[in-house]
């Protein structure tokens, strides 16, 4: 009789495993057909969706002057490596870009900025400190304005010429892990116009290397 039960149990036993199994894969067919696939999945792992603001200011020359530019950048990351955004600065010291004989004997300040869609790619972001290759696509504006502020309280304004311009900005920056909160970026960047155009002044006066530093604060 245990003889027979033992039988019993080695076949009943083995069937009711496989058929255990079966049921599983059968489930896991079912759940892989109902779930919704997106752009942002792959192999069940979702990619991570972070997002940066902070500020910026860099150093550069328009033809051996001295030129202090600052602004704001912000936008998402996209798994760490990749980021999309918008930027925009400015000239921050144009009471030091005057320029003679602009027009008619007349001189004038510097004023203008530039901005647009930035782009990033990161090497080994989860590293304390990594490389960054960001790329700025967009444009701008200067104007020769003779905007002063006089000592009886009146104002001189007059705008003798201005210019929009298409302006392509890439460069490298070596970024630091701060805080989970904070990154630092330094390196050099690019700036790029091909189509300045004002009167009695070079069309490549803005296209010159820049010394960049930037502060990040968001989820990374």
């Amino acid at each position: 009789m245990k003889t027979k039960i033992f039988l019993l149990l080695l076949v009943f036993i083995p069937s009711l495993m496989l058929f255990a199994q079966d049921d599983q894969t059968q489930a896991k067919t079912s759940d892989n057909q109902d779930e919704i696939k997106t752009i942002f999945r792959k192999s069940d792992h979702k990619v991570q969706v972070g997002y940066f603001i902070g500020p910026e200011a860099s150093y550069t020359q328009f033809k051996g002057r001295d030129v202090f530019i600052g602004g704001l950048s912000g936008g998402i990351i996209l798994n760490h490596f990749f980021s999309v955004g918008l930027a925009g600065y400015g000239i921050l010291n144009s009471q030091n870009l005057w320029y003679d004989n602009i027009q008619d004997m007349y001189g004038a300040y510097l004023y203008g900025g530039y901005g647009g869609v930035k782009f990033e790619f990161r090497i080994l972001p989860s590293y304390p400190v990594h490389v960054n290759f960001p790329i700025l696509i967009g444009g701008g504006g200067l104007v020769y304005n003779t905007w002063t502020y006089r000592h009886n309280s009146s104002y001189d304004n007059n705008t003798l010429d201005w210019d929009s311009f298409f302006v392509v900005e890439p460069g490298v920056m070596v970024e630091l892990n701060l805080l989970k909160f904070m990154r630092l970026d330094a390196g050099v960047s690019y700036r790029y116009t091909p189509d300045l155009d004002l009167m009695n002044t070079s069309a490549d006066l803005i296209n010159n290397f820049s010394v960049n530093l930037a502060l990040k604060f968001g989820k990374f």
